[in-house]
């Protein structure tokens, strides 16, 4: 009893100690609280610095008069006003200009032509260009027995590419020509019978298939690069493939670029046979070149200073050979710069091939010999002025020399072969290749002038002196050319152009050729006869109905000469063509 009375004791005094501090600590007082004046903040005055102080100088200075006087020097001047002209009635310029168009017309001769271009944008960076054409006759010259007919047809795509960093195109190009071996000579007509000539088939037919493509780089020190690759046939078996490829490389030296030019060529190709047997005629080339250079500019002159070399290998006769070339070239200007001079030495190796014999002359026997022209120099010396605001002259002399220079000569007519046995292209009516060292000096001049901005005419001439190293003929090349030609658009809606060439005489052979028994040629004889020149009058006038639509009419061989290009071969008489254009945008 007595514990729990001592804890009820202590814990009775506990409680008493915890009241008393609770006490203690609530001090605050329950009377109301009386605000005797609001709190308002004041902000002192700040001490400012002036912006413009007060400048205090003691040393005055004063400005000192200063007085200009001119002293007149006579100066002398070259400068000679010229005169005034007459300015002219200047048509304005076509409201449109089309992209694409379209010609077709016919004429007599049962001609037909037809062009079409067309050019449009795949994307903002790309665009392919179509183009066709197809010239065709269905002949009928005078006194030809054979057909005459030809015809003439192509088509090209090509697709371009403009990039960042470079541009690049690629196409495909397709060509197919048909003639005939119609150039019999008046001599033989009088002796073959008519069932003779009934066995002779003239058709020749040209298909060339020709892949291409090129890159051209902004900001490289590779610059370009082109490649071919072609196939060319004929209506005889022959065959010839081509693969070509150009590049250009130009490397800083200093403040000069030394540039690099490369191409190579491999050319293969044959014939069934040569041209008085059946052996079989094959040719394997290959060549590759390398032309440094460097152009170097002081004021008024720009020189070129460069040289090539090429290797060549002609697998067929097992032998190789290279050549170097000079590769110089001056420009300069005279009298302020009113007249420019041109004076160069160059030289190349050029490659023959069917396929370009027979562009140039497509008469050619499917018997050729095809080796390369070694172009040893061609140095050369001209001028070109501006005479007159709208006159201009140019004139060049040339001096070249070339080992194997490729010249056209008729073939000889196989007398004591009948004309079942016979090709189509052995009656004197076909043209080889001879081979020749030839050296040609050439001065030619043109000139061109402009009566009015819608007016215009001009001459060029062109006279060549041909040296061989044996003394015979430079066969089939002219001495003088000639051309003259003129556009004058007299409305906006008509236009009338016309040109007049003349080519001067040639030389060519007439040659009889025996067949013994062995099969060997027994020649009777050389003979040199001469082709006549001819002068080729053309026009063509275009009046304009409509912005896209036009007609237009061509006139050809306006004095209906009966000449010869080449030997045997006359052309047709007046050919008048007319027809539609229309140009157009996709």
């Amino acid at each position: 009893m007595e514990i729990n009375q001592k804890s009820f004791i202590f814990f009775l005094f506990g409680i008493v100690l915890c009241c008393q501090g609770f006490a203690q600590r609530d001090t605050i007082s329950t009377d109301k609280l009386i605000i005797i004046k609001q709190y308002s903040p004041t902000v002192n005055d700040a001490f400012k610095i002036k912006q413009k102080p007060s400048e205090k100088d003691t040393i005055k200075q004063k400005r000192k008069t200063v007085s200009y006087s001119f002293i007149d020097v006579p100066v002398a001047s070259t400068f000679t006003p010229a005169k005034g002209t007459a300015s002219g009635v200047r048509m304005a310029p076509p409201k449109t200009l089309y992209e694409n168009y379209a010609r077709f017309g016919a004429g007599n001769y049962s001609t037909l032509m037809a062009d079409f271009y067309s050019n449009f944008d795949l994307n903002t960076d790309r665009k392919i260009d179509i183009q066709f054409s197809h010239l065709s006759s269905q002949g009928g010259i005078e006194d030809v027995i054979l057909d005459d007919d030809f015809s003439n047809t192509s088509l090209a795509l090509n697709l371009a590419s403009e990039d960042r960093y470079f541009d690049w195109n690629t196409g495909i190009d397709l060509r197919r020509r048909e003639v005939n071996y119609y150039g019999i000579s008046d001599d033989l007509v009088s002796k073959l019978s008519e069932q003779e000539f009934g066995l002779i088939d003239p058709k020749q037919t040209y298909t060339r298939i020709r892949a291409l493509g090129g890159i051209q780089f902004h900001d490289s020190f590779f610059k370009k690069g082109e490649a071919i690759i072609q196939n060319f046939t004929d209506n005889y078996s022959s065959s010839e493939q081509l693969l070509a490829v150009e590049s250009s490389v130009e490397i800083p030296v200093g403040y000069k670029t030394l540039s690099f030019n490369g191409d190579f060529s491999f050319l293969n190709g044959g014939f069934e046979n040569s041209f008085f047997d059946t052996n079989e005629v094959n040719y394997q080339q290959f060549q590759a070149g390398l032309n440094p250079f460097i152009d170097l500019n002081y004021d008024n002159l720009i020189l070129k200073l460069g040289a090539k070399a090429v290797f060549f290998n002609d697998f067929e006769a097992g032998s190789s050979e290279i050549f170097f070339y000079p590769d110089i070239e001056a420009e300069f200007f005279l009298n302020q710069e009113t007249i420019k001079i041109n004076l160069g030495v160059k030289g190349d190796l050029r490659q023959n091939t069917y396929e370009n014999f027979s562009s140039r002359n497509p008469f050619v026997s499917p018997t050729l010999s095809i080796r390369p022209g070694d172009q040893q120099y061609n140095a050369f010396a001209g001028f070109s002025s501006k005479l007159l605001t709208n006159l201009s002259l140019s004139a060049q002399v040339n001096y070249s020399s070339t080992k194997d220079y490729a010249l056209f000569r008729a073939n000889p007519n196989l007398d004591n072969s009948t004309a079942s046995g016979k090709r189509s292209y052995a009656f004197g009516n076909s043209f080889d290749v001879i081979y020749n060292d030839l050296d040609i000096a050439t001065v030619s001049a043109d000139l061109a002038y402009q009566v009015e901005s819608d007016f215009t005419f001009g001459f060029y001439g062109k006279y060549s002196n041909f040296s061989t190293e044996n003394g015979e003929e430079a066969w089939n090349l002219p001495e003088v050319e000639l051309k003259a030609y003129a556009n004058y658009d007299f409305t906006k809606n008509w236009n009338f152009s016309a040109s007049v060439f003349y080519v001067g005489e040639r030389k060519d052979t007439m040659e009889n050729v025996v067949i013994s028994p062995a099969n060997l040629p027994d020649f009777n004889g050389l003979t040199s006869t001469s082709v006549d020149g001819f002068i080729d009058i053309n026009a063509s006038l275009e009046y304009k109905i409509l912005p896209r639509f036009s007609v237009f009419v061509n006139a050809h061989n306006l004095l209906n000469n009966s000449y010869n290009r080449w030997q045997n071969y006359e052309v047709q008489g007046i050919q008048v063509l007319g027809g539609l254009i229309y140009q157009f945008d996709w």
